[in-house]
Formats: C-alpha cells, sequence, structure tokens
C-alpha cells in the first residue's frame, strides 16, 4: 500500500558552500537534459571561477537542474561525482532512506507523470526564464510504494536503461564503422601499390575515364525545376525544393542523370561528392555543381564517390583551390579530371558497391531501432512507475 507524501517529507535541501582556493583544482559537475544524467566538465581553477558560487556534490544526492528540470535535467550523484562541486544552478536534496529511494525518485521525475509535476511548478516559457524554485518542487506530492518496491523498480528501470545505452554504443560504433566502410573498401590502404597490381588494380587519371558534362537548359519562367543538393562528407543528394522559373535570378540550369559523378564546387572542402542516384535522374542543379559522364566500361561512379569518402582526397583537391576562406574555396572540374587513383575491376568495383549498400541500408534501419528503443524505453518507465507492484 502506497502513500502520497510531498518532496519536503521525504527529501532534505543541503547545499554546502565550497570556500574557493584560486590556486586549487574544481571539476565541476553538468546535467544533461532528456534523461541522459550527470557529466563531468573540464577542470579549472579557483582563480578561473571568481566569485561564482559553488556547492559540494556527494553521492547518493538527489540533483536537478533549476532551469532545465522541465525537460529532463534530473540525475542521481554516484561515486563518481565525490569530490566534485556544481553551481547554485543546481538543487541537491537527500533523501530519506526509510520512506524514499533516491534513485527511484530521479526515475519518477523523468516519467511522464513526474515530469508534468516539474513542468507545472516551472512558470515562465521556455529555457533559462522556466525555473523551478525551491518551495515549488519541495512542494510537489509523490505517490510512493513501499521503499523496497521502490528499490526493485529503480533496479529494473536501471536495468533495461543500461540494455538500451548498450544497444545505442553498438549503433554508434557501427555508424562509426559505416563511416569509415566506404573509403577503406575502395582505397584498400592496407595493399601497396604492387600488391594491388598483382591483384589486378590500375592507376588511372580521371581524365582519362570520365568527362564534364553540362546539359544546359534555358530557364522559363513558367516551370519549376526538380532540385538537389550534396551532403556533406560523402553523404549522398538530398532534394530541396524546386526551382521556381518565375522567381529564380538564374537564367541557366544543368540537367543532371544517374550514374554521374557531381560535387559541389563551393564545399567540396568537406566532402561534398557524389553518384546520381536513379531517384535525381533529370534533376536540375545551378553551375556550382560540375557533372562527369563516367565511362562504366572502367569506372564505376558509385565507387567513386565511395573513394571520395576519404577527407585524404577532400584535402588534395582543396589545395588547389581558389578564392578567401574555406567557404569561399571553389575546387574546379580540372583538378578533379587531374586525380589518379587506383581502381580495381569492375567486378570488384560491382562488389564493393553491393556490399556498401547492404551496409547502408542496414544503418538505415539503425535509426528505425533507436526509435523504437527510445519508445520501450519510456513504455517500461511509465509503466513501472504507474503500477509498481504489478509490473513483473
Amino acid at each position: 500500500m502506497g502513500v502520497t507524501l510531498r518532496i519536503a517529507d521525504v527529501a532534505v535541501l543541503r547545499r554546502i558552500p565550497v570556500n574557493v582556493e584560486p590556486g586549487e583544482t574544481y571539476r565541476e559537475i553538468g546535467i544533461r537534459s532528456f534523461g541522459r544524467g550527470i557529466f563531468h566538465k573540464e577542470p579549472v581553477t579557483g582563480a578561473s571561477l571568481g566569485t561564482k558560487r559553488v556547492f559540494e556534490i556527494h553521492p547518493g544526492d538527489l540533483v536537478l537542474s533549476n532551469i532545465f528540470a522541465w525537460e529532463g535535467a534530473v540525475g542521481l550523484a554516484g561515486d563518481a561525482e565525490s569530490g566534485m562541486i556544481g553551481s547554485h544552478r543546481f538543487m541537491t536534496y537527500v533523501v530519506d532512506p526509510e520512506v524514499a529511494d533516491a534513485n527511484y525518485l530521479r526515475h519518477y521525475f523523468l516519467s511522464d507523470r513526474g515530469l508534468e509535476q516539474i513542468r507545472r511548478a516551472s512558470p515562465g516559457s521556455a529555457g533559462r526564464n522556466r525555473t523551478l524554485g525551491i518551495e515549488a518542487f519541495q512542494s510537489l506530492k509523490v505517490e510512493l510504494p513501499p521503499v523496497e518496491e521502490q528499490r526493485e523498480v529503480a533496479k529494473r528501470l536501471d536495468h533495461v536503461n543500461s540494455c538500451a545505452a548498450a544497444v545505442r554504443t553498438l549503433c554508434e560504433q557501427a555508424e562509426k564503422l559505416g563511416a569509415a566502410a566506404p573509403a577503406s573498401l575502395a582505397q584498400r590502404h592496407d595493399l601497396s601499390e604492387s600488391e594491388k597490381q598483382a591483384l589486378g588494380w590500375k592507376q588511372v587519371r580521371l581524365s582519362d575515364v570520365m568527362s564534364v558534362s553540362r546539359i544546359e537548359c534555358r530557364v522559363a519562367t513558367d516551370r519549376k525545376y526538380p532540385n538537389v543538393g550534396i551532403l556533406s562528407f560523402g553523404r549522398g543528394l538530398f532534394e530541396k525544393p524546386p526551382i521556381d522559373g518565375s522567381s529564380t535570378a538564374a537564367t541557366t540550369l544543368y540537367q543532371i542523370r544517374s550514374r554521374q559523378f557531381i560535387y559541389s564546387r563551393l564545399f567540396a572542402f568537406e566532402g561534398a561528392y557524389a553518384a546520381v542516384a536513379k531517384q535525381f535522374d533529370n534533376y536540375f542543379v545551378s553551375n556550382e555543381f560540375p557533372t562527369f559522364n563516367v565511362d562504366d566500361a572502367v569506372l564505376d561512379a558509385e565507387f567513386l564517390a565511395a573513394y571520395f569518402r576519404s577527407q585524404d582526397v577532400w584535402e588534395e583537391l582543396a589545395r588547389s583551390s581558389h578564392g578567401l576562406g574555406s567557404r569561399r574555396q571553389r575546387v574546379h572540374p580540372e583538378a578533379v579530371l587531374e586525380l589518379k587513383v587506383w581502381i580495381p575491376s569492375m567486378h570488384v568495383q560491382r562488389r564493393v558497391v553491393e556490399n556498401l549498400n547492404r551496409l547502408g541500408n542496414a544503418l538505415g534501419r539503425r535509426q528505425h531501432l533507436l526509435g523504437v528503443l527510445g519508445a520501450l524505453e519510456s513504455a517500461a518507465l511509465n509503466r513501472m512507475i504507474s503500477a509498481p507492484t504489478r509490473t513483473n
């Protein structure tokens, strides 16, 4: 049988001021929003803290950011936070273990029910104007099951969070490997030039296997032109709003075709190179997007796009760029065509492209997985907080 108590009945605000010494080193905490917990800031000297008011943090403290509690900036200090400090923006509470479990309260205030209470107690519009006051927080009423049940619920929710964190870590590692895979498979830096030759690779100048393509189209005022942009870091093309012939200042646009190679002269310095996918066949771009026809008997445009995922390639081409400042530099088509690359047989190129497409599809499902994972965490939290004794 649970009881309903005010926070003031189960927890005491503890703020122990720190007498800052200029020559000493201190480590502050911060709290991430959306239940992502406490993090550690870089060490600072007392001199750099100046007159800033800071307070001791102790393991077991329930810690809330008074300006971001409304969006889940709630944490529980552990052994890792021993000896650290927090600014006056943090409310630190010592929970009576005979009545409540601090970890359960942390989960409670991250649930829909708890967040709604905090938001009602945090007047203002948003951001730093929405502040949780001490008295308002301490007046909140919480329905608490017996403390042993609280600990069991918190333990189960910690396990859910731990499993979810492990999956997220694997997804992050997969994303990093996925980002490195295209250039690695296309360039094979693990092979020497003689080893590449033995495997049938050959070095070619790009001007020998592709040429600039300029399919000009005079802009008509009564027409809209489907348009694309190029994501940096070799992440491909994306659809932009159509260019309205009646409002654009451009008099000429350039049509692109599938399996062409394309790049942005303005953003080549950060890897805006791509192959034109089928869905963008017959789209249009400005003069800032040079396009090339590729001899598909020798070179696969998607394989070349994978080769251009390497930062080494961008930097080599950037050295030939013109302009003042990185975002004014333009890589000209002549520089791209002068580049020498090692390429394997078409059979190997196509196999690399097929494998990269499979990898891309798998990584695309990662976002869906993360969305499902977040929904499961939220459902478990809200279910177990609302009915702890009946959740098995």
